[in-house]
């Protein structure tokens, strides 16, 4: 029992998760010099707390050995993928359709001394595949794609991983369905109706249909967890791909 317990804490514990040796001063002109959206600063100050992208990065650090290659799509400015080199990873990789993001993800990675290869794709439509990966990471944007579904990005990335390779990602659970104002952008639901745009969370799914979608794409569920007092409610998924 304790060992689920001990998981259990970890995943909701902000220890060990935030990137070393970034300064606030630093990461400003940064910043300014990439001129990155601001969302980015405050992913990367604010690493710790975001539960879903720490799990599943944790999960990818216990499951695999430091040689291992792991691609992030929808990378933004790579903090994931950071803090996994300050893990030991030394093959990293990713794309985002933000170039903004990206030089930024470049100049931390300069900066720390780490190994980072990012480049500019729309990753539910790319242009450059990875091949032989050993671990997808995918976390925060997939459910803010209008019309982008689970199934369609597992049949996706599936062939660009070996078999027995690792997908880690997250998603928001239909539990948001009930939230007064959910079919509205949450930035908005102070302005008059005629003003607010759609919710930026486009899609939500319960465990059982991450688990089914899952199962269809060729993929069995090893790990999940559900944050249940995180909102919007996300749950966090480790998939593995079989034969």
């Amino acid at each position: 029992m304790l060992i689920p317990i001990f998981s259990y804490l970890s995943d909701r514990l902000p220890f060990g998760n935030s990137l070393r040796g970034i300064s606030s001063e630093k990461l400003e002109e940064m910043m300014r010099r990439s001129k990155a959206p601001a969302w980015h600063e405050y992913a990367i100050k604010s690493r710790k707390w975001r539960k879903h992208a720490c799990t599943a990065c944790r999960w990818l650090k216990e499951a695999l050995p430091t040689t291992a290659s792991i691609f992030e799509p929808g990378c933004g400015s790579g903090a994931n993928l950071l803090w996994l080199g300050q893990q030991g990873f030394r093959n990293l990789s990713g794309s985002d359709i933000e170039g903004g993001a990206l030089e930024l993800g470049r100049n931390l990675a300069s900066m720390l001394a780490l190994p980072l290869e990012v480049w500019t794709d729309d990753s539910m439509n790319p242009v450059r595949m990875p091949e032989e990966l050993d671990a997808i990471l995918s976390v925060n944007w997939l459910y803010h794609i209008p019309q982008a579904s689970l199934g369609d990005f597992l049949a996706l990335y599936r062939e660009t991983l070996k078999i027995g390779g690792y997908l880690a990602c997250d998603m928001v659970t239909r539990r948001y369905d009930a939230v007064p104002g959910n079919q509205w952008h949450t930035k908005d639901r102070g302005l008059p109706v005629e003003q607010r745009r759609p919710s930026e969370y486009t899609m939500r799914l319960d465990p059982e249909e991450v688990s089914s979608i899952a199962v269809r794409h060729g993929f069995a569920t090893l790990r999940s967890t559900c944050f249940a007092l995180s909102q919007p409610q996300r749950a966090v998924y480790l998939l593995r791909r079989v034969e």
